[in-house]
């Protein structure tokens, strides 16, 4: 009897490409090179629904992915990005993310500025965009990724870097290296629900 072949596990890679088009190529290299098909449209790998636009395609694309991996970088772009994330989490679909050291960064220098005492988000933004940030809604973006104010046992896990071949890439290699072992993590996943 024919072995049957395993489908490869989709994973979407979500991230603003903007000043870090070379990572994030890098990144979704090393996800293909593990057997996995990687859904991102930075690399032409969303599937472009006749007569939707890009962020329906990208929402559409989030819901058909089997693992949903946000990176968020310190410049916001489009707004799509900020969707998926959304939507990954409306979904509650399994996910993980990396977030540049700036913006966990920026978050806790200016919480006393963004947050009301009880943890609301209050109306503070950016007048100008600067060479560092160019808008506070990736801190917003941040605090969906980890689950904040949540309780801690909801809360997520989402890896700083600073320079992603330094402190990104390993983590993208434990999460993602052995194709197997987080196969299986994911039915186990998908059984608990």
């Amino acid at each position: 009897m024919a072995k049957r072949k395993k489908e490869k596990i989709k994973i979407m890679v979500s991230s603003t490409v903007y000043h870090f088009k070379s990572d994030l190529e890098q990144l979704c290299s090393t996800l293909i090179g593990f057997g996995y098909e990687v859904i991102c449209s930075h690399i032409g790998t969303v599937y472009p629904v006749p007569g939707k636009t890009p962020e329906e395609s990208c929402l559409v694309a989030v819901a058909e992915c089997d693992f949903f991996f946000g990176i968020i970088f310190p410049m916001y772009g489009s707004g799509i990005t900020h969707k998926e994330f959304q939507e990954a989490v409306r979904l509650n679909k399994p996910r993980g993310f990396l977030a540049h050291h700036d913006v966990a960064f920026a978050k806790q220098l200016l919480k006393e500025f963004m947050f009301e005492e009880n943890g609301d988000r209050n109306g503070f933004k950016l007048t100008k965009r600067t060479p560092v940030m160019d808008d506070l809604l990736v801190i917003d973006m941040y605090n969906i990724a980890i689950g904040d104010g949540l309780p801690k046992e909801q809360r997520l896990w989402a890896q700083e870097f600073h320079k992603y071949p330094l402190d990104g890439a390993p983590f993208v290699n434990s999460l993602f290296g052995n194709e197997a072992r987080f196969r299986a993590d994911l039915e186990k996943l998908k059984g608990s629900e």
